[in-house]
């Protein structure tokens, strides 16, 4: 039998919870009104470079990559579209030009600080009946478990 198929295995249950959170309806329902720019969904990975960007004045587009994880082109394309959207700008680096340089715009800091705000008080409902030691036990295990991940792909170098 399958250690991830074996519902006496740990892991089985957590990858279970997670495919299953992943897959929701109501998970994807409420992350798109929380991401929609007008017209536009923006993605989580768009989401996540635009918090980024507006949590600091200016960034060279390799050292945003490097913070989110990604290959350059991927940080590329993942900030085209919020460029296009109005959300950020990006230019030559006025000090090296061989580098680019991004930053978010008035209105991309306005929406980032709009999609925090939505998203603590999404939080705060859906958690809302649970009892706070859990709340607490829940957040301690899931950082608990992104390090372990980050951790073990360290370690393997993966």
């Amino acid at each position: 039998m399958d250690a991830a198929a074996d519902p006496r295995d740990p892991g089985a249950g957590l990858i279970e919870a997670v495919l299953r959170l992943r897959r929701s309806s109501p998970s994807r329902l409420l992350q798109a009104g929380l991401y929609a720019v007008g017209d536009t969904q923006l993605t989580p990975a768009q989401v996540d470079a635009l918090e980024c960007l507006a949590g600091r004045p200016l960034w060279r587009m390799h050292e945003l990559a490097k913070h989110l994880n990604v290959e350059p082109s991927t940080a590329t394309r993942t900030v085209d579209p919020l460029v296009r959207l109005g959300l950020a700008e990006r230019e030559p680096d006025p000090v090296n030009r061989r580098y680019v340089v991004v930053q978010a715009s008035t209105e991309g800091k306005a929406v980032a600080r709009r999609i925090v705000a939505a998203r603590l008080a999404l939080m705060r409902d859906v958690l809302g009946p649970m009892p706070v030691e859990d709340r607490a036990a829940l957040t301690e295990l899931l950082t608990r478990y992104v390090d372990l991940i980050e951790a073990y792909a360290e370690r393997t170098g993966r």
